[in-house]
């Protein structure tokens, strides 16, 4: 069936004959056949046809990060590089970051569905509505008329072929031109979707597509069942047409359409597809994503999340599928480093601990409950936990007859099918094995936590522990140097076996013996490298001497538990992920100290930086935990093994960055060409850049600065925040520069924009040379004049600085003594003491009768019996009465040069210049006496007795050491005998002194701290009264 008219080519915007509407065969294949050459030539970042979709990597974002709406209905990639999406109600332009965002205050049409984006080369963005077609441009939203002028209809499908921008409309194939749609090709049927191939233009009707090529119309019809049913997507996959209706998938074979829903009995719901440059059919029902692969069976993801309600699926430059979701908001799925082998696979137990090569090609794996084995694409059990010493294989040497296992409590031997514990491996039985090795010359080495065991000869077994050497008998792992060297990492350096000896290799290379081994590795260079936890870093051995690399060197923080050399690289698998290091990085950063180690996040495991793909990975420290083979670095997790692609290839084409807008006074101010000249009063400047970047195997590092205000460049605070404030910037011309140093040559492809900030009036050269003569006049006036004040006011000023220093002298003296005294009774405090009892000793010290010990300086702290029950009975102003009167009594006790001073409640410290030795007794006697004596005026027109307990001591207690104690032990001391008088019975008094014929040792000169201990051990003894006390305990 053939209709006539078509589609002009020859010219934009031209309507031909009807017979002549479509452009000739030659020439519409030719420039088709060029559109096809330039998609294939971009870059190319394949998903994997051989991988799950599980294993791919998957990133959503939602409203929560940006987008308008959650329903992601349409999704295209501009030649800038950024990527639109639309939702039903708004528009998104995405960088990989940041989003910005366009919505109905924009322009009224978004609200509605929006059903179709394109993005042409004039930096023009076609949107297609529920309700017609839209165009945004420069920033300024456009709405494009219907065909019919008040009668809009959805534009579900937009198409560029040879310049010209087609549309589905409602009749037919429509084309913008003058700001309305013009029909260029009537068909039956709305065109629902389209598709250029290089044998022209398909469109979707209802129940039929249509083929548009040669100026004819060729309609195709679907099968009855699906006569009705609308194409909502056309695709060219494995060398066929395909069709997606509500009513089916269908497949062009031989000029007719052919059922191709992928499992028997289903007809699908089809509500996008799209075929992708590796060779996947992508199709999204309402209930799931269904891929389709030549010569594999088809894979179904259902309940996946990023692949639930899909509606929109989009291929963008860098091969990441990008799928539009009614509910989830957008999610990327990408090719990513890794597969993981799990309990899909076969893995019966997911906690891996080991894996292994064995020399058969197969890989064993060591998980918390047995040993299993990957073999012809899956896992099977090859031994149980519970057959094993403890279940959790540890450790694994697969050998060509037999596979030895090392656990958390021993080593067992797989033979065939038989299990063995020798006998003679009987001490290992308590002991993690961490490693098993055997080296060149057939012996069997066991790292494990109860030191280094050898096997020879199969029988005769060695222990190498700590009276061997080792200052730490935890082995991590052996390891056997090309020249037959056997290395041992442990939890404390690094050691080496040599000869039945253990030698500190390590520490005899400058490596600190505080260093816990976690990997080791021999680069094909001969240097050694070694991973520790001590500050997540590794150490180089470069044949001299240990070289440290950590976070200073920006070497990503991880605990290395396997390192690997894939040729010119370094991987390092660890606690917080895996990064790979080129080994030329690493050369340079050895040669200079200042170079920074350019290393790249591969896995990211909770690393300190951003970048590289989420994942979990990866456990424990010790031999079997990473494997390197056919270009895939096998590694054990907390799921499964992961499989790392050491071979993918990360090189990124440099992107443009762009300089969005300058906010300046709340206005965006948009970049173009030259110096963007600002308002007069603009002060403050934000910058907002994008840099369009989906590869996300390569994280831009993006600086900036603001040349002709600064020269070093800065990183970005946050790195989804890519803007950068200056504030308060003087006048003048800046260049604002942003560069992604991730790059070779970052300076090649950075973005700049001048911006220019004048200057006010009194910012002007002329203004400032007006000014400064001015002002130079003034001062010179004004130096006239003070000329002649200073003479009258210098002789002034000094009389008043004279008397304002008096002033200040008396006002510092009388503060001095207030902070002296105590306020209540007048006597002196604890903070004069504290100032005066040193200075007063050092004074004594060079008293005749003080130095050769025959005088004592006398300590006597006395406290008030029964001051409470005054306070209680009488009220406190009576104790304070007392208080005072008691000082008085004790000021009148005294003589002069001795002081009393307030030493805290109701207690007074009188301190006696020096006194002949012996008198503690007379003077104890004495203050109980007058005390007692004394009759105490309450205040109340009532008189009262009152007795006082006293602790006395003399200072020094030992001539020959006269700085044994200090001062306040010694009131220490004389506390505790005033206790001792008070549980004696108060009214009385009790001293310290040596008893006899005890000396201190000779070799004590200073104790600090409590002196109970002279006490103790017999040094000084209590006596009062009625002679020597016992001492007993301390109080």
């Amino acid at each position: 069936m053939r209709n006539s008219g078509g589609i002009s080519i020859d010219h934009p915007f031209i309507i031909r004959h009807p017979r002549r509407s479509l452009a000739t065969g030659t020439g519409l294949l030719a420039r088709l056949w060029l559109l096809l050459l330039l998609a294939v030539s971009q870059p190319v970042a394949a998903l994997d046809t051989g991988k799950p979709f599980r294993d791919y990597v998957t990133d959503t974002w939602g409203v929560d990060q940006g987008l308008p709406q959650i329903s992601v209905l349409a999704i295209t990639q501009d030649p800038a590089g950024y990527l639109w999406f639309g939702t039903q109600t708004g528009l998104a332009r995405f960088d990989g970051v940041r989003f910005v965002r366009y919505t109905q205050r924009d322009a009224p049409e978004l609200g509605n569905n929006i059903l179709a984006l394109l993005a042409d080369d004039d930096d023009r963005l076609w949107i297609g509505t529920a309700q017609g077609l839209l165009l945004l441009e420069d920033q300024r939203f456009h709405t494009i008329a219907p065909t019919v002028a008040d009668h809009p209809a959805p534009a579900s499908a937009l198409l560029k072929v040879d310049g010209r921008i087609l549309a589905g409309c409602a009749e037919g194939i429509c084309t913008p031109r003058e700001g309305k749609l013009r029909r260029v090709q009537a068909l039956p049927d709305p065109a629902l979707s389209l598709l250029a191939r290089e044998d022209g233009v398909w469109a979707g009707g209802q129940g039929r597509v249509f083929h548009i090529a040669d100026g004819e119309v060729r309609t195709l019809p679907l099968p009855p069942a699906a006569s009705t049913a609308a194409v909502t997507a056309l695709a060219y996959a494995d060398g066929d047409l395909w069709a997606g209706t509500r009513n089916g998938l269908f497949r062009l074979r031989n000029g007719s359409w052919q059922a191709a829903n992928p499992h028997p009995g289903d007809v699908l719901t089809v509500e996008a597809m799209q075929a992708d440059r590796d060779g996947n059919l992508w199709v999204a029902t309402p209930q799931y994503l269904e891929r389709l692969r030549p010569g594999q069976p088809p894979e179904r993801i259902h309940n996946t999340p990023g692949a639930i309600a899909v509606r929109a699926i989009f291929e963008d430059r860098d091969g990441n599928l990008w799928l539009g979701s009614m509910v989830e908001g957008v999610t990327r799925a990408w090719n990513g480093w890794t597969r993981r082998l799990s309990q899909a696979d076969g893995l019966q137990d997911p906690l891996l601990w080991s894996v292994a090569a064995a020399p058969d090609g197969s890989i064993w794996v060591g998980s918390s409950n047995g040993v299993a084995v990957w073999q012809q694409g899956r896992f099977s059990s090859r031994v149980a936990g519970n057959r094993l010493p403890h279940p959790e294989a540890y450790s694994l040497l697969p050998e060509r007859d037999q596979t030895w296992i090392g656990t958390r409590a021993g080593v067992a031997v797989l033979r065939g099918d038989r299990l063995e514990q020798p006998a003679e491996l009987a001490p290992l039985r308590d002991a993690q094995i961490n490693g098993i090795v055997r080296d060149r010359a057939g012996r069997l080495w066991f790292a494990t936590t109860h030191g280094l065991f050898l096997l020879e000869d199969g029988k005769r077994l060695t222990r190498y522990g700590e009276r061997e050497g080792l200052a730490d008998p935890r082995i991590r792992l052996v390891y056997e140097t090309r020249d037959g060297r056997i290395l041992l990492g442990t939890y404390k350096g690094l050691y080496e076996w040599r000869d039945g000896r253990i030698l500190p290799t390590g520490r005899l290379g400058g490596l600190s013996d505080d260093t816990p081994v976690t990997a080791f590795l021999e680069l094909g260079d001969g240097r050694w490298l070694l991973g520790t936890s001590n500050g997540e870093s590794l150490r180089v051995h470069d044949g001299h001497r240990w070289h440290w690399l950590d976070r200073e060197r920006e070497l990503p923080a991880n605990v290395a538990f396997h390192l690997a050399q894939n040729g010119n690289d370094l991987w390092v698998a660890g606690m917080r992920g895996v990064y790979r290091l080129p080994l030329a990085s690493l050369d340079q950063a050895l040669a200079n100290p200042r170079q920074p180690l350019a290393a790249q996040i591969v896995i990211n495991s909770g690393t300190d930086r951003t970048g590289g793909q989420q994942d979990k990975c990866c456990n424990g420290a010790g031999n079997s935990r990473g494997v390197l083979r056919d270009g895939q670095l096998w590694l054990p997790t907390r799921d499964g093994t992961l499989l790392v692609d050491v071979g993918t290839d990360t090189d990124s084409a440099p992107r443009n960055i762009r300089i969005d807008h300058v906010q300046v006074q709340g206005r965006r101010l948009a970049t173009g060409h030259g110096t963007l000249k600002l308002p007069l009063d603009a002060r403050d400047l934000r910058f907002e850049f994008s840099l369009p970047d989906f590869q996300p195997m390569h994280a831009p590092q993006l600086r900036y600065r603001l040349a002709g205000y600064e020269k070093d460049w800065h990183e970005l605070d946050n790195p989804t925040l890519r803007s950068a404030g200056y504030a308060s910037l003087p006048p003048g011309y800046y260049t604002f520069e942003v560069a992604d140093f991730s790059q070779a040559e970052p300076l090649r492809h950075a973005a700049h924009v001048a911006v220019e900030i004048p200057r006010r009036l009194y910012e002007t050269l002329a203004f400032r040379l007006l000014a400064m003569f001015g002002l130079a006049g003034l001062i010179w006036l004004g130096y006239l004049g003070l000329q002649h004040r200073y003479a009258r006011q210098r002789a002034q000023l000094e009389r008043l600085v004279q008397e304002r220093t008096r002033d200040l002298q008396a006002a510092n003296a009388q503060l001095k003594a207030i902070s002296f005294t105590d306020p209540l009774t007048g006597l002196h405090n604890r903070r004069y003491l504290t100032q005066q009892i040193p200075t007063d000793l050092s004074f004594y010290e060079r008293d005749e009768g003080y130095a050769n010990g025959s005088e004592a300086v006398v300590f006597a702290l006395l406290d008030v019996d029964h001051f409470k029950s005054i306070n209680d009975t009488h009220g406190h102003a009576a104790g304070d009465r007392v208080l005072e009167q008691m000082g008085q009594l004790l000021g009148e006790l005294k003589r002069s040069g001795d002081y009393v001073a307030r030493w805290g409640g109701e207690e007074f410290l009188l301190v006696f210049r020096p006194l002949p030795r012996g008198s503690l007794g007379r003077l104890g006697q004495r203050l109980c006496t007058r005390i007692a004596a004394h009759s105490f005026d309450l205040g109340n027109g009532q008189q009262h007795r009152l007795t006082a307990s006293v602790g006395l001591i003399e200072c020094p207690l030992f001539p020959r050491h006269p700085r044994l104690l200090g001062w306040e032990q010694l009131v220490t001391l004389a506390d505790r005998a005033l206790y001792r008088a008070k549980t004696a019975g108060r009214n009385g008094w009790i001293a310290y002194q040596p008893a006899p014929g005890a000396q201190p040792p000779d070799d004590l000169s200073v104790v600090a701290g409590d002196p109970w201990w002279l006490v103790e051990n017999g040094v000084l003894e209590m006596f009062g009264i009625d002679g020597r006390i016992d001492v007993g305990t301390p109080p």
